[in-house]
């Protein structure tokens, strides 16, 4: 009988052997995750970071204005018009009387947008908490911040006259090329796309039912008008972001299916093929006013969010 309880004696050793290897190696993680979580939480409150965050806003509004504004003009019909992304905009702002003072001043801000995102979601500023879901919603500020750094990046190239202009859409084009070179890359593509979309009906949810308003201090906004402004700026400027989102997803799946790289558009590619839809002027004016809406909000953001 002893015999027959050697491989059973042997295998419990083994495996309360490998619980306490797991442990060994899951301590000394959790333990780094929690100094990180708490660096990036005593970072966040400093001074200096907040005016750089709040800063930060500011330049992310200017930007987005920027953007709508250029795309109210197509619609009207006027040729300074432009279907511009992010970096398309900063192109043609440096072709603008002081445009690149305005864009060394961009880049600061962009940095500092850069920086409180990852914060955000390191120090988890929203309380998304530990859990999957949580996690997920933590990871996309962080991407949020390497976006900007980019930008800041792309924008201090067009200062230096390294470049003067750039390809609208290159950023997600870049993005779908490398994952379709990879193993299984059109699948992760196709995650993206679906992930993407998910995040714009999110943004539509977050708008009409004024959950986004949960990272302001209210009582700092303090009168009615303000407050009601605010809260039609959040409507409209999410339901434009949501409509980007979904359009942008929808293409990105369409790589992934496709295999085709240039199937995936930026902000500017989804403008345009809101303006070739039936009432393409009309829809590209209310979406283009949307996220002129979205830089509104980020110049109260810049006042009034929550930032740690």
């Amino acid at each position: 009988m002893s015999a027959n309880r050697k491989p059973y004696i042997k295998f419990l050793f083994a495996d309360k052997f490998l619980i306490r290897m797991d442990d060994a190696i899951k301590s000394p993680v959790k333990e780094t995750v929690e100094k990180t979580e708490e660096a990036a939480v005593e970072i966040s409150r400093n001074p200096w970071t907040q005016k750089l965050a709040r800063f930060g806003f500011y330049s992310k509004g200017f930007l987005f204005i920027v953007i709508g504004v250029l795309a109210i003009l197509v619609a009207l019909g006027y040729q300074s018009g432009k279907l511009a992304d992010p970096t398309g905009a900063l192109a043609t702002v440096a072709q603008s009387t002081f445009g690149k003072l305005l864009l060394v001043i961009f880049v600061a801000g962009a940095i500092g947008h850069g920086i409180w995102n990852i914060l955000r979601g390191v120090a988890d500023i929203d309380d998304a908490g530990g859990k999957t879901v949580g996690i997920i919603k933590r990871i996309i500020p962080v991407g949020v911040g390497i976006f900007y750094f980019g930008l800041a990046w792309s924008a201090w190239s067009i200062v230096a006259a390294a470049r003067v202009s750039t390809e609208n859409g290159e950023v997600q084009k870049t993005l779908a090329a490398i994952l379709l070179a990879l193993p299984l890359g059109a699948v992760l593509l196709f995650l993206i796309g679906l992930t993407v979309m998910g995040a714009g009906v999110h943004e539509c949810y977050s708008g009409f039912s004024g959950k986004f308003r949960e990272n302001f201090k209210e009582y700092k906004i303090g009168n009615y008008f303000s407050s009601e402004i605010i809260t039609v700026l959040g409507i409209l400027s999410f339901t434009a972001r949501a409509l980007i989102l979904l359009l942008m997803g929808y293409f990105f799946i369409t790589a992934a299916f496709a295999s085709d790289a240039n199937e995936a558009v930026g902000i500017d590619g989804v403008l345009l093929t809101l303006a070739r839809t039936y009432y393409g002027k009309t829809i590209l004016f209310v979406t283009a006013a949307g996220l002129v809406c979205h830089g509104i909000l980020s110049l109260y953001e810049a006042k009034y969010r929550r930032l740690c």
